[in-house]
């Protein structure tokens, strides 16, 4: 039996733990981590400055410092930015989502229930991102939380799946416990093997 690698998933589950831990109850960290990048960012365009001021090959890069002086200011504000726009991005999406399983409701083959199902399921979408959009309560937190809670779902699924691939690859093993599995292994001759004919 060919084994399977887990590591991809176990990789995803700690980068969505660490992802959903950190949208649902430490939000300030992921502020402080796009001010830190854009601080880095304007920093090294300043240093390129610097050192072009003495002439020669480096005045050409000034126009570029300038632009990556530029871009860390846009990452530095990257998180105002969303937070202030989170709810309309959400209903954003959430709306392109509803229209896709409207209109895959109208022209999918499926059984009258099913298509049924998906047209009312695109339609509840639709209102809860025209909700989302143009709601005049705009419940950033909630969408945060969730959105975090949504992460850490996703982390434990790739756990799950990580424990279900160690129970399938096993140790070679079989479940009687005494049988192993010697498929594709050859054993190579000598006068101490003797030979089953």
């Amino acid at each position: 039996m060919m084994k399977i690698d887990s590591s991809g998933y176990t990789i995803k589950g700690v980068l969505l733990t660490i992802c959903g831990v950190v949208l649902t109850f430490f939000p300030g960290i992921l502020t402080w981590f796009f001010y830190i990048v854009g601080g880095i960012v304007i920093i090294g365009s300043l240093f390129t400055v610097l050192g072009s001021l003495g002439g020669g090959d480096g005045l050409s890069l000034t126009p570029a410092a300038m632009v990556g002086a530029g871009i860390g200011l846009l990452i530095m504000s990257l998180p105002k930015l969303v937070s202030a726009h989170i709810s309309t991005i959400a209903g954003i999406i959430l709306t392109i989502i509803a229209i896709v399983q409207i209109v895959k409701a109208k022209n999918k083959d499926l059984t009258q229930g099913l298509k049924i199902f998906q047209l009312v399921f695109g339609i509840l979408m639709l209102i809860a991102g025209l909700f989302l959009m143009f709601s005049p309560f705009k419940p950033n937190m909630a969408i945060r939380i969730i959105t975090g809670v949504v992460c850490l779902l996703f982390a434990a699924f790739n756990f799950y799946i990580v424990y279900v691939i160690k129970q399938r690859n096993g140790d070679g093993v079989s479940a009687s416990g005494n049988i192993i599995d010697v498929a594709g292994h050859d054993v190579p001759e000598s006068n101490d093997t003797k030979r089953i004919e």
